[in-house]
C-alpha cells in the first residue's frame, strides 16, 4: 500500500517502532494512563472488537499491536496471516476504541513494550495465560512497574479458525453438492 493511498487519519495513528519510547514520554508527560494490547487481528470479528473496547477502559490510551505478516508466518505457518499487515493495522485503528496502531516485527512483543512502557499490558485469557508470570512480556513490564492485566476472551462462540473454518466448509459443501448433481451414479453409502 503506498503512502498516498492510505488514509490520513491511519496515517496519523500508525507509530513506528523507532518513535514508541517519544509516544510513551509525550503521553506520560501529559498525565495519560496508557494501555497496550498486540495480536495479529486477522479477519476482524465481534469479540475482538469487545476486547479491545475492554481494553480501552483500563486506561486513557489504547496503543494495538498488530504483529507483522513474517512473524505471523513464523508461529502459524505459511498461510497466515490472511490479511496483510497495513492492512490490518489500518482496519485496527479504525475501530473507536483505538488510539494508536504500531506493527510488531517479531512474535514477541516484549521489545516494543519496553519502548513505549505501558501503564497496562493487556492480554486475552487463554491456557498459556495461566503462566504468564514466567513470560518475557511480564519480565518486561514489571521491570519498569507496569502490570499485566489478563482479560476474558469476549466472544467464546467467533475466532478467526471459526470463521475460516465455516467459509471452507460452506464453500466445500457447495462444490461438492453440484459434483453431486452431475453424477449418473449416486455413491453409495
Amino acid at each position: 500500500m503506498s503512502a498516498a493511498a492510505m488514509p490520513s487519519s491511519f496515517k496519523k495513528r500508525l507509530v513506528s517502532q523507532s518513535n514508541l519510547m517519544e509516544l510513551g514520554e509525550k503521553l506520560r508527560a501529559s498525565g495519560k494512563r496508557i494501555v497496550f494490547t498486540a495480536g495479529s487481528w486477522d479477519l476482524m470479528h465481534v469479540g475482538q472488537t469487545r476486547y479491545l473496547e475492554e481494553a480501552k477502559k483500563l486506561g486513557d490510551i489504547l496503543v494495538v499491536g498488530v504483529v507483522a505478516d513474517r512473524a505471523i508466518a513464523k508461529v502459524k505457518g505459511p498461510n497466515k496471516p490472511i490479511l496483510g499487515e497495513k492492512v490490518r493495522a489500518e482496519v485496527v485503528s479504525a475501530l473507536r476504541a483505538v488510539d494508536f496502531v504500531t506493527i510488531i516485527p517479531e512474535p514477541s512483543c516484549a521489545p516494543s513494550l519496553g519502548l513505549l512502557r505501558p501503564d497496562a499490558y493487556v492480554t486475552v485469557k487463554e491456557d498459556w495465560a495461566s503462566d504468564y508470570e514466567s513470560s518475557v512480556e511480564n519480565r518486561t513490564v514489571t521491570s519498569y512497574g507496569g502490570k499485566i492485566l489478563v482479560v476474558d476472551r469476549q466472544s467464546t462462540d467467533i475466532s478467526t479458525s471459526k470463521i475460516l473454518a465455516r467459509a471452507i466448509g460452506g464453500g466445500l459443501s457447495d462444490v461438492l453438492k453440484d459434483f453431486m448433481q452431475y453424477r449418473k451414479d449416486p455413491l453409495k453409502e
